[in-house]
């Protein structure tokens, strides 16, 4: 794995369980770069829900908890933000065939998904263009 030169995203030595008790992520590292697109490949029960519980801070919101590692998104420890803090900072979690808004385009969906960011819509478009 290439190190990118300004991560975005940390992953480090992470381990994570639910209900004090059931082992979800064994020391997963993950560097994302800023401007990288990364895709989490694995099976059924491999941890890839689990590792995006973690780096939203939504866990906790399924009795799970961190035990071991550290996660930054934007150099800041996401276990010491709330969800809705990471959201407006620009860390959005959306789940994949869920179908929220099926007649909306996908650049839709994600202007829709963006509102919840305290950015203007001038800036929400400037976030979609660049991407």
């Amino acid at each position: 794995m290439s190190i990118p030169e300004y991560p975005i995203l940390s992953v480090s030595s992470v381990e994570a369980v639910y209900n004090g008790a059931i082992a979800a992520l064994h020391g997963v590292d993950l560097l994302v770069g800023r401007g990288e697109i990364v895709a989490l490949l694995g099976s059924n029960g491999a941890g890839k829900t689990t590792l995006l519980r973690a780096v939203s801070n939504l866990l906790p919101a399924e009795r799970g908890a961190i035990t071991a590692g550290r996660i930054t998104f934007g150099g800041e420890d996401v276990s010491r933000a709330s969800p809705s803090h990471l959201v407006r900072s620009g860390l959005v979690q959306f789940l994949e065939g869920r179908h929220c808004f099926r007649s909306l385009t996908v650049e839709e969906n994600l202007f829709t998904g963006a509102l919840g960011r305290s950015s203007s819509r001038t800036g929400v478009k400037a976030d979609l263009d660049r991407v």
